[in-house]
């Protein structure tokens, strides 16, 4: 893989831990794959299975979610400058997207599929652990997220209510 992807995803969060080590930020690039997408088309889409991790290389994306009666609603617009990934999830879970991905402009991906991440953990153990704790570092925030949204809006109802 080129040195450019190397130099790409050195500034990629779940691969910070390799920003010294060039020996297996190459074994992680060896495994990407690169995509391209139109704008305007799905990246991904909320409710199907998914079983890849998406690195916004170049051009920007929109996530959408869908409310309990169907209406979408953006969440946040993302740039490649800003060094985002997404559909990490996929990598260790085979639960359905939760949010569509859209490309607002052409847009390039560096895709890393479930099965070649298990087949770089079983490669280089060192990389298997590293990504895999960046991934719970992740979730862990999302989760802790997640509980303070919950119970700033179960305090609304409860002053509604009142």
């Amino acid at each position: 893989m080129s040195a450019e992807v190397i130099e790409r995803i050195r500034n990629i969060a779940i691969f910070s831990d390799f920003s010294g080590d060039p020996e297996r930020l190459g074994k992680i690039a060896a495994k990407l794959k690169v995509r391209r997408h139109a704008a305007g088309s799905a990246i991904i889409t909320e409710g199907e299975e998914g079983d890849t991790l998406f690195v916004l290389n170049a051009g920007s994306v929109r996530i959408l979610r869908n409310t309990l009666a169907g209406d979408t609603f953006a969440l946040v617009n993302l740039s490649a400058d800003a060094n985002v990934y997404f559909g990490e999830i996929a990598l260790i879970d085979n639960d359905r997207r939760s949010a569509t991905v859209t490309a607002l402009t052409d847009c390039e991906t560096l895709t890393l599929a479930r099965k070649d991440y298990l087949d770089l953990c079983e490669e280089d153990p060192v990389i298997g652990y590293r990504l895999t704790f960046q991934l719970a570092l992740k979730l862990g925030s999302a989760l802790r997220k997640s509980n303070r949204d919950m119970i700033t809006m179960y305090q609304a109802l409860l002053e509604e209510i009142s």
